[in-house]
């Protein structure tokens, strides 16, 4: 088996259309033993948590506010963004103070991360935590005016200063003599759980030693005093942002650094990075382990620092260089298997940034895996063979990474079918691949969890005498779906496994799919061909693996392309009526997506699409959707 060490930009290009999973950004030579993470789940799960490892700025949110969120949520929050008229659900009115009120910040930077497709909000993937958190402050401040905060202010120091500090740190004269500890305002935990109703209630109602001011203040000065409590949690504190009508002008409002560090101020050029380790499973972390974070300068590591993880699981590295161009990526072992962060880019203002590792337990169970799809393109070469490039969409769907049986070194094994040869894989930072044991074909070492499928692309050549062979293809795991392409003038091909799912032009060529669902582990992908295509073949000259990797797979991931639009025509063309079965090309847009889920959601309520149908369509669209976001902000 021979592995490609340098990946080809071409193969790159179309895999990414394929999947949306590829990242030019992960083009970056990786540590010894390092992997790239695993995808973040579109759900936050238990183990994330929910709270900003420093004060979030507002004021540092608000840039990100007019560049991301002001299209659709408009500059004052209301819903009324130059975007918004074109999308058919009303946009969430964020500076609504009926709506503020009841929301707390953990619930606004989980929508954040995650966006709504169902409400046609994206995830915002390429904001940092740190920036999320700020755009989610920033927002959280167009609910209430600069009056009402000076209200509020002047309201605290006359009520709450002596329990709760002058700053809200708990500190107060009279702290000391309460048998229970005041809330903690500038607490980050604390407060991005608790909505500005529940401390409204509170100051309303009373708790515990805490008096109850529902009589002694107006309905308006408690919710003024609610709103600086609030304040008193960001890094701007004290300083309004948002102005009656909108956000505060930048002459009004000085772009302030954080009052409240988590650590010393750095010198100029240098910063922090916080680097935590989750199970997202909610088991255990390698608390003593080695985290090791790696830096990188024009694609070369340029140094690195170590030290051990934290029984918070986290690491604080500081006085790190922070210059434009530097790239910065983490990693530990767990279970003795390398885990990965995802990768920081400096920018010019970065001071302080969070990386995060996924770590999962282990399990030698390979029920969690399957193969969603298997793509298989033949075309014909000369010295009387046939050309094969295989593209498989391993999923594992588990929450433990799946690890080689005792006394074995891979995880999966793929055979070759009989009599193939000149076998080549595509190199993968995400998987690790090994020669199978008996050298007929290649393994994995691991299978990390991950929502979106790994590509386990590989090509070979099998003997073809010009008339008939018959084929057989070894499939290691489950497999969903298999999609065969064929040349299709001159070119015959039978089996009691495949059904024609139609043909598609490329470049001259007309090339005919061929499509089978629910194959069994185990059990093998079976058909006849017979015959050569008429005027030759186009792509690959020769059987030598650089022809076959550098010319076959280009085109053969080009047509696998095709056979996925067919496959997917196939199934809706069987389900829906005429006038839902045209679909966007390969080349399609976020635009085009989300026009096709308007135009499906018309027909629903026409009546003219029947529920099932709809949903499952309307279902595959968002999956497509969420593809191409999760490529757009990972790119």
């Amino acid at each position: 088996m021979q592995q490609k060490h340098v990946l080809l930009i071409a193969i790159f290009l179309l895999a990414a259309t394929l999947s949306g999973c590829i990242s030019f950004a992960e083009d970056i030579t990786p540590p010894p033993g390092y992997q790239m993470p695993t995808p973040r789940p579109v759900t936050p799960t238990a183990a994330e948590p929910l709270f900003p490892a420093t004060a979030p700025n507002p004021l540092q949110g608000r840039a990100i506010f007019a560049e991301k969120c002001a299209p659709c949520h408009g500059e004052t929050g209301l819903g009324n963004g130059p975007d918004a008229a074109n999308l058919p659900n009303p946009v969430a009115a964020l500076g609504n103070p009926e709506l503020a009120r009841q929301a707390t910040p953990a619930e606004w930077f989980a929508m954040v991360s995650n966006g709504n497709l169902e409400r046609y909000m994206p995830p915002f993937k390429s904001l940092s935590a740190p920036q999320r958190w700020d755009v989610v402050a920033y927002a959280l401040t167009l609910s209430v005016s600069a009056d009402e905060l000076a209200q509020g202010e002047k309201l605290y120091a006359e009520n709450c200063t002596e329990c709760h500090g002058e700053n809200g740190q708990g500190d107060g004269p009279k702290a000391a003599s309460l048998s229970s500890a005041p809330a903690v305002f500038t607490d980050q935990a604390y407060m991005s759980q608790i909505s500005a109703a529940e401390m409204f209630t509170v100051i309303s109602q009373g708790s515990g030693e805490m008096p109850a001011f529902g009589e002694q203040l107006s309905e308006a000065e408690r919710w003024a005093l609610t709103a600086y409590l609030r304040q008193l949690s960001f890094a701007s504190a004290g300083e309004p942002v948002a102005a009656e009508g909108g956000p505060a002008d930048s002459a009004d409002t000085p772009a302030a650094a954080a009052e409240q560090p988590a650590v010393e101020a750095q010198p100029a050029g240098t910063g922090t990075i916080d680097v935590s380790v989750v199970n997202p499973a909610g088991g255990d972390i390698p608390v003593g382990q080695d985290v090791t974070l790696y830096a990188y300068e024009n694609m070369e590591q340029v140094f690195s620092q170590t030290a051990p993880l934290g029984e918070d699981g986290h690491v604080i590295f500081t006085d790190l260089p922070m210059r434009k161009g530097l790239v910065y990526v983490a990693s530990t072992e767990y279970g003795q298997m390398p885990y990965g962060s995802n990768l920081l880019f400096v920018a010019d203002d970065t001071q302080e940034a969070a990386l995060e590792i996924q770590v999962f337990d282990t399990t030698t169970d390979r029920s969690q895996l399957v193969i969603e799809r298997a793509h298989m393109f033949i075309d014909f070469g000369e010295n009387n063979s046939l050309q094969v490039v295989m593209l498989l969409l391993l999923a594992n769907r588990g929450q433990q990474t799946v690890i080689p049986p005792a006394g074995e070194d891979l995880a999966v094994v793929f055979e070759m079918p009989p009599g193939a040869r000149d076998l080549s894989v595509q190199n993968s930072m995400q998987l690790r691949y090994m020669d199978a044991p008996d050298g007929n074909g290649f393994g994995i070492a691991s299978v990390r969890p991950s929502p979106d499928p790994y590509e386990v692309t590989y090509a070979f050549s099998l003997p073809y005498d010009g008339k008939k062979t018959d084929v057989t293809v070894p499939l290691p795991l489950d497999t969903l779906a298999a999609i065969v392409i064929a040349p299709q003038e001159g070119v015959r091909l039978k089996s009691d496994q495949l059904i024609s799912s139609g043909t598609r032009d490329l470049q001259g060529t007309t090339y005919a799919t061929f499509t089978a669902e629910n194959i069994q582990s185990g059990e093998d992908l079976r058909f006849t061909i017979s015959g050569l295509p008429r005027g030759g073949t186009t792509w690959v000259a020769g059987g030598e693996n650089n022809s076959l990797v550098i010319g076959l797979s280009v085109f053969g991931l080009a047509l696998i392309a095709t056979g996925v639009y067919l496959w997917r025509r196939s199934h809706i063309e069987a389900s829906y009526d005429a006038e839902t079965a045209d679909l966007p090309e390969r080349d399609e847009t976020v635009d085009d997506l989300l026009d096709a889920i308007l135009a499906l959601d018309n027909l629903y309520k026409q009546g003219e699409i029947p529920e099932e149908a709809y949903r499952r369509r309307r279902g595959e669209l968002k999956a497509r959707l969420q593809q191409m976001l999760d490529g757009d902000e990972e790119a």
